[in-house]
């Protein structure tokens, strides 16, 4: 049987078992067969930071200390063993139906540590990696965006899709392009991707306060763009850049969103924080992030 030590890349699908999961499954499973390359289902599992019993330490004796560690050592061991087993049944279940629909080359994989320090160590076979814009932690949540999807999206490199819904086929894909250095690969990974089809109409949106400029932009995307025989539309807007991008997705029905990431540096934290993590809450489309 193949693992993960026998590839030299893979398409790396993150479940956790929350309502993205099986989302984030088909749309990886989708990207696999575009690709020609292995699925990798990967399931980490954390150690638990969290007791269901209340640490009253100070105020035991020692030997009542001593007891009570032993008693929360041992249930963190049966945490650990439940979450083990629920993500293994959750694997043996979604490879289960990506083979059923005739796509074998899937490998499960479950790892100890954070979803961040395993697609880290594991860097160098990512091709795509897709998880959900939300986990186990924020079940009810529906805006909230899981801790670790800033960092991964900081310091991984690899094409990363972050999935909000149910799977559907997709059809068009819009590409935000500002002139960075992050939108025109973006522009040039989604515009000339084997993980889209030549079917699949792109959409390459330009946003600017000056409609000169945006036009301008634009301009400069279709100089980009190499193959002519794909089917592209390219719109310039004037006015706001969150606002504009969400009323084009919402008006031209895009199927997914693709943008380029901020480079690293001591402003990082605070554009994540503005543009990126408004548009990561406000758009309920799956968005590819490529640096």
């Amino acid at each position: 049987m193949q693992n993960v030590n026998d590839i030299k890349e893979a398409v790396f699908a993150c479940v956790d078992g929350s309502r993205f999961s099986e989302a984030v499954c088909e749309y990886g499973l989708h990207i696999a067969r575009e690709l020609g390359l292995p699925l990798v289902l990967l399931n980490t599992v954390e150690h638990p930071n969290a007791s269901s019993k209340t640490d009253l330490s100070g105020n035991l004796s020692l030997g009542e200390r001593d007891d009570l560690l032993g008693e929360l050592s041992e249930e963190d061991a049966e945490k650990n063993r439940e979450t083990r087993a629920k993500g293994k049944a959750l694997l043996s279940s979604l490879k289960a139906k990506a083979e059923a629909s005739g796509y074998e080359n899937v490998i499960t994989l479950q790892r100890h540590g954070t979803l961040y320090e395993n697609l880290k160590e594991l860097e160098e076979k990512l091709r795509v990696v897709l998880f959900g814009v939300s986990g186990m932690g924020h079940l009810e949540e529906e805006s909230e965006i899981g801790s670790q999807v800033e960092t991964i999206i900081r310091d991984v490199d690899a094409p990363t899709l972050l999935i909000n819904k149910a799977y559907t086929p997709v059809e068009s894909v819009m590409i935000a392009f500002n002139g960075t250095g992050g939108s025109v690969h973006a522009l040039e990974e989604v515009s000339a991707s084997p993980m889209l089809s030549k079917e699949v109409k792109r959409y390459i949106v330009s946003v600017h306060k000056d409609i000169a400029k945006a036009e301008e932009l634009i301009a400069q995307a279709k100089a980009l763009i190499q193959d002519p025989s794909l089917n592209c539309e390219y719109i310039a807007k004037e006015g706001d850049p969150l606002e504009s991008i969400l009323g084009c997705v919402e008006e031209h029905a895009i199927d997914a969103l693709a943008i380029g990431s901020y480079s690293h540096g001591k402003l990082k934290t605070a554009l994540f924080g503005s543009f990126t993590t408004k548009l990561i809450k406000s758009v309920k489309i799956p968005l590819i992030v490529l640096k």
